[in-house]
């Protein structure tokens, strides 16, 4: 049995204006960064070929950053729960979350896992095709963006000392503390 220590919706503390603004300070601050970084250790001229391939993968980061985070949750697939998040838009967008206590520590990894991958391949296709490093390292910044959200969620998460497990909803998370199952007053 668990008990419900904390709640945290990170949209309601900074709200949907704010964290589209973090998100998109955080992008232009580190594609600047990082553009720089490549620019230093790169001699070759960058090129504009394949800038309809780098929009497709642009718009299609998103979802992939969101399949990294169920990719490594999979354990727990049973407990997938799909929220349509406009019901009445043309274009109906979707969020799935895990509503079954998952340890504290492995929610945290699952949060901060699609920033290392997509990162990590970023670098590595840069390294190999530099002449179009400067695609990568958008999509690398455009992840960061991204993952301004999960950043939070794992800083309240970590400092939490309130509970072990994590049960992800609708409107955000809760952190858990297991008991024996007798009622407490």
């Amino acid at each position: 049995m668990f008990i419900c220590t904390r709640q945290i919706d990170i949209n309601a503390r900074f709200g949907l204006p704010r964290l589209a603004f973090l998100g998109f300070v955080t992008t232009i601050i580190s594609f600047l960064i990082c553009y720089e970084i490549m620019h230093y250790y790169s001699n070759e001229p960058l090129t504009d070929h394949y800038f309809l391939l780098f929009v497709l993968g642009a718009l299609l980061l998103y979802p992939l950053h969101k399949v990294f985070h169920l990719l490594f949750l999979l354990p727990y697939y049973k407990s997938f729960r799909i929220y349509k998040i406009n019901k009445k838009k043309a274009l109906p967008f979707y969020n799935v979350y895990v509503n079954t206590p998952v340890n504290k520590y492995y929610f945290a990894l699952g949060l901060i896992l699609p920033f290392i991958i997509i990162t990590a391949l970023g670098i590595i296709l840069t390294k190999h095709f530099l002449s179009l490093g400067h695609y990568f390292m958008f999509i690398v910044a455009l992840n960061m963006g991204f993952s301004i959200l999960d950043f939070l969620y794992l800083k309240m998460i970590l400092l939490s000392n309130e509970g072990n497990y994590i049960e992800e909803h609708q409107t955000g998370i809760n952190i858990l503390r297991k008991t024996d199952g007798r009622y407490h007053i």
